[in-house]
C-alpha cells in the first residue's frame, strides 16, 4: 500500500495517471505525419489496370471506371448525431477500376482492383467529414481504399448486348478483399451489373462492421455515436475502352475549396468567437487539430456545424451542471450568444470582411509563465525503440528521465508556476512529474543501470531513463507527484504567496508516455519554472497541498458480452475469458506490473467494501460509490475528476447526507476529452472532520470493445477509474 499511497500527494496535474490512450486532444503538430508528402500512398496513385493487349477484340470489352464519369461510392451508417436519429451518408466520386466482359461466356468475365479516395469523401457536415477523415479514416494518411475481386457469381446466363441505354442486366455477387487503412477483409458485394455496347453500370452493396478496419464505431460524447455496421455502396459507371487507348486513371484529388455567401458576421458572430472559441481552436491550441479557426473563412465553413455544437451545448466545452457551484474561467455561452450563432448560420452563415481575415483570441486559454528555469533532461534526447526497419517496437512507451534542477544558493526553490513543454508534439502523449529527494540518487542511478543492461541484452540502442509505467518506479521515501500535463493543458500557476518548495537537491522525473505510430524522433521535452523571488520569499510563501482520492471500479460484462465470452471461450483453444475478473487481473500484471494486479483490491478495503457491493450493473451502466475524510484543511483551490472513456457521469459531494451537504463537482455527462481542473470563485473550506463522497458512473455501450472483458481499475484505456484530486491552500 505504500506505493498507493504516493499517489495522495498527486495534484492538479495527476490529471494524468489520467491519460493513458486519448488522441482527441492532440495539437496539430500531432497529425503532422499526415500531410507528409513522402507517403508513397500519395504520390500518383493510379489503379490497377487490366492492359488493353490483354483484350480480345473480338469476343471481349474492356470498360473502365474513371473519377469524375458519374461513380460514386458511399457509405451509409446509423448514428445519432446532436440527440437526433439518422442516417450518415458520405460519398466520394473518385473511384477507379477496369472490368473486363467476355462476350461469349460471361462467366469468364473479369473485375480488376477499384480503388476510392476516401480522402473525398463528403457528408452534409463539414465537421462529420473533418473527424471522419482525420480521426477515424486517418485518411491523410491511408487516402485510398481498394477491393481486390476473387470471384464473380451470376454472369453465367448467355450474353445478350442491349442497346445503349438498357443494356443486359445481371445479378451478380462478387467477392474480394477489402483494404482500409492497414487491414485487408474478405467481403462479398451484391447487386446488379448492367452492360451496353458503350457503358457498364453496376450497383453493389455489401454491410460491413467499421470495427474490423479500426474506424469505429465512433463515439464523440454528448455529440454523435455510431453503430458498427455500415453499408457501402458501389453506384459505378465504366465506359467501354476502345482497343487504341492508353487512358489513365489518376485518383489524386484535392479537397475542394468551400464557397462563402455573404453575411454579418464581424459586428456579434466574430466577438463570440474570439471570445470563447478561438483561444482553444488556434495554432497550438488543444483543438486547432479537429477545427481550426485561424480565419473568419475557416469559421464560415463550418457555420452549420458551429451553430449544432453550440446549441447543444457540446461546444464551449464546459461540463459541470448548475448543481455545482459557479467555477473560474467559464467558457460555456449564454443563451443569447447561442442564438446569435444560430440566426446566423440560419442566414447562411456568410461574411462581411474578406475570408482571409484573422480570427484573434480576446480571451487566452493558455497564459505563459516566468521563464526561471527552463530545464532539458539531464542525460541527453530519448529516441526510443526501433526494429531494423525504423519501426517503433513500442506503440506506447512509457520511459522515467531525470531533471536537475539549478540551486546555486544552496536554499532550495520556490516554485510559483510550472509549465511542462513538449519537444516531438507529434509522439509526446502525456507527462506525469514527479519530485525526487536527493536522498534518492542511487536508486535513480541503479535504475538507469538496470536499463541500461536490458537495452545491451535486447540489443537496442542506450536510452537515458528508464521504463516506468504508472508510476514512476522509484521506492524511496519522499518520492511524490506534483505535476502532470496533457496536450493543450495550460501552465499551472499558482495564487499569491502558495507554491510547492524544492530542496535544495531534489531532482525531477518526469514520466512521458510516448505514442509511436511510425518513427520514434529524438525528444528532449522541457521543464519550465517560474520561481519566486527573494522579495517574495521574504514576504512569506506556503506550500499548497493537495490529495487524490480513489474510488473502486468494478464493471462487469453484460449478460450478452458473458455469453459471447463463453462462446468463444468453449470453441477457442487457449481462449481467455476476460468476462472473469480473475483473468482481467492476471491480464493487467503481465501488461504492466505485479502491483498494479493489487490495486482494485486495495481500493475496495479503503472503501469498506466487496466485489459484490460494486459489480451491478443496470442495464450497460455500473457505479461505484465511497465516502473519506478530507485530508488536507484550508481553502479549496482546485477539484478534479478523471475518468477513461466508459465514464458516463462523475459527483463530488461535501458532507453528503448532512444539513451541510453542499456538491462540489457535478458533470452529468461525461466527456473524456475535457477533463478540467475546476477552481471555485467563492471560497470553500474544508476540514479533516469533513467528509466527502465521490460518485462514478460508467456505461460499456460508450466504447466499442472486439473482446468482452470485467472493467476493473487500472492505468490503459479497457481499464477504467474514479479519480478525483482536491488541491487546497492551507490557511
Amino acid at each position: 500500500m505504500s506505493r498507493l499511497r504516493n499517489l495522495d500527494l498527486g495534484r492538479v496535474a495527476i490529471l494524468l495517471v489520467v491519460v493513458v490512450g486519448a488522441v482527441a486532444l492532440l495539437t496539430r503538430n500531432q497529425w503532422d505525419w499526415f500531410f507528409g508528402s513522402d507517403d508513397p500512398q500519395t504520390q500518383d496513385v493510379v489503379a490497377e489496370q487490366i492492359e488493353i493487349e490483354e483484350v480480345d477484340p473480338v469476343t471481349e470489352r474492356l470498360y473502365r471506371i474513371s473519377p469524375d464519369n458519374g461513380s460514386e461510392v458511399s457509405y451509409r451508417v446509423q448514428e445519432r448525431f446532436g440527440g437526433v436519429s439518422r442516417t450518415a451518408v458520405g460519398t466520394s466520386t473518385v473511384v477507379a477500376g477496369d472490368i473486363k466482359i467476355n462476350l461469349v461466356d460471361p462467366s469468364l468475365s473479369e473485375v480488376g482492383e477499384i480503388v476510392v479516395n476516401v480522402e473525398m469523401f463528403e457528408s452534409d457536415s463539414n465537421l462529420r467529414d473533418k473527424r471522419i477523415r482525420h480521426d477515424f479514416l486517418e485518411s491523410t494518411h491511408w487516402p485510398f481504399a481498394r477491393f481486390v475481386p476473387t470471384s464473380i457469381e451470376g454472369l453465367d446466363a448467355a450474353f445478350a448486348d442491349g442497346d445503349s441505354a438498357d443494356g443486359s442486366s445481371y445479378e451478380v455477387s462478387i467477392t474480394g478483399d477489402l483494404t482500409v487503412k492497414e487491414t485487408t477483409l474478405e467481403q462479398t458485394f451484391h447487386g446488379t451489373v448492367t452492360v451496353g455496347p458503350a457503358r457498364l453500370t453496376a450497383l453493389m452493396t455489401a454491410t460491413v462492421l467499421s470495427s474490423d478496419y479500426d474506424v469505429g464505431p465512433i463515439n464523440i460524447a454528448r455529440l454523435t455515436h455510431t453503430s458498427d455496421e455500415v453499408e457501402l455502396v458501389f453506384e459505378l459507371v465504366a465506359d467501354r475502352v476502345e482497343v487504341d487507348s492508353d487512358t489513365r486513371t489518376d485518383l489524386n484529388r484535392q479537397l475542394p475549396a468551400v464557397e462563402v455567401a455573404s453575411g454579418a458576421f464581424a459586428a456579434h458572430v466574430q466577438p463570440i468567437l474570439e471570445t470563447k472559441c478561438v483561444s482553444c481552436h488556434t495554432v497550438g491550441g488543444p483543438g486547432w487539430s479537429t477545427l481550426a479557426f485561424d480565419t473568419a473563412g475557416q469559421a464560415a465553413e463550418v457555420a452549420e456545424d458551429i451553430a449544432l455544437v453550440t446549441e447543444i451545448r457540446f461546444m464551449p466545452p464546459w461540463l459541470p451542471s448548475d448543481l455545482s457551484p459557479a467555477f473560474e474561467h467559464d467558457w460555456s455561452l449564454s443563451d443569447e450568444e447561442v442564438t446569435v450563432i444560430r440566426d446566423w448560420a440560419k442566414a447562411g452563415g456568410g461574411l462581411d470582411v474578406a475570408v482571409d481575415t484573422p480570427l484573434v483570441a480576446r480571451v487566452q486559454a493558455v497564459l505563459p509563465i516566468e521563464e526561471d528555469q527552463k530545464i532539458a533532461p539531464r542525460d541527453g534526447l530519448y529516441t526510443g525503440y526501433s526494429d531494423a526497419d525504423g519501426n517503433p517496437v513500442k506503440a506506447d512507451d512509457y520511459r522515467c528521465q531525470v531533471h536537475e534542477v539549478a540551486d546555486p544558493e544552496g536554499d532550495g526553490n520556490w516554485v510559483k508556476g510550472f509549465e511542462f513543454r513538449p519537444d516531438q508534439t507529434s509522439v509526446v502523449h502525456h507527462a506525469i512529474v514527479y519530485r525526487v529527494p536527493a536522498s534518492a540518487a542511487a536508486e535513480v542511478k541503479a535504475k538507469i543501470a538496470a536499463e541500461d543492461k536490458i537495452e545491451a541484452d535486447s540489443g537496442f540502442s542506450d536510452e537515458p531513463g528508464w521504463t516506468c509505467f504508472g508510476l514512476s518506479g522509484l521506492s524511496s521515501q519522499g518520492v511524490y507527484s506534483i505535476q502532470g500535463w496533457a496536450p493543450g493543458q495550460s501552465p499551472t500557476v499558482y495564487p499569491d504567496g502558495y507554491g510547492i518548495y524544492l530542496y535544495p537537491g531534489d531532482m525531477i522525473v518526469n514520466q512521458i508516455h510516448y505514442h509511436y505510430d511510425h518513427d520514434t524522433p529524438a525528444d528532449g521535452s522541457w521543464i519550465i519554472l517560474d520561481t519566486a523571488t527573494p522579495s517574495e520569499i521574504a514576504a512569506g510563501m506556503t506550500h499548497i497541498t493537495g490529495s487524490s482520492y480513489l474510488t473502486p471500479a468494478e464493471v462487469p460484462c453484460t449478460p450478452e458480452e458473458m455469453a459471447v465470452a463463453q462462446q468463444r471461450a468453449a470453441t477457442i483453444d487457449g481462449y481467455s475469458n476476460l468476462c472473469i475478473r480473475e483473468n482481467v487481473l492476471k491480464d493487467i500484471g503481465e501488461k504492466y506490473d505485479l502491483f498494479a494486479t493489487f490495486i482494485p483490491d486495495a481500493l475496495l478495503r479503503d472503501c469498506d467494501g466487496t466485489v459484490d457491493d460494486y459489480d451491478d450493473l443496470v442495464g450497460s451502466v455500473g457505479y461505484s460509490s465511497c465516502d473519506m475524510r478530507v485530508r488536507d484543511a484550508g481553502t479549496i483551490h482546485t477539484v478534479l475528476g478523471h475518468m477513461h472513456e466508459f465514464g458516463a457521469a462523475y459527483r463530488m459531494t461535501l458532507n453528503p447526507d448532512t444539513p451541510e451537504e453542499r456538491i462540489l463537482l457535478d458533470i452529468p455527462v461525461w466527456d473524456f476529452e475535457w477533463q478540467l481542473n475546476y477552481a471555485p470563485i467563492e471560497d470553500i473550506r474544508i476540514d479533516r472532520s469533513d467528509m466527502v463522497r465521490f460518485e462514478c458512473w460508467w456505461d460499456r455501450s460508450l466504447k466499442y470493445m472486439p473482446e468482452p472483458r470485467y472493467i476493473t481499475w487500472n492505468e490503459g484505456t479497457v481499464d477504467e477509474m474514479c479519480f478525483s484530486s482536491i488541491s487546497v491552500l492551507p490557511d
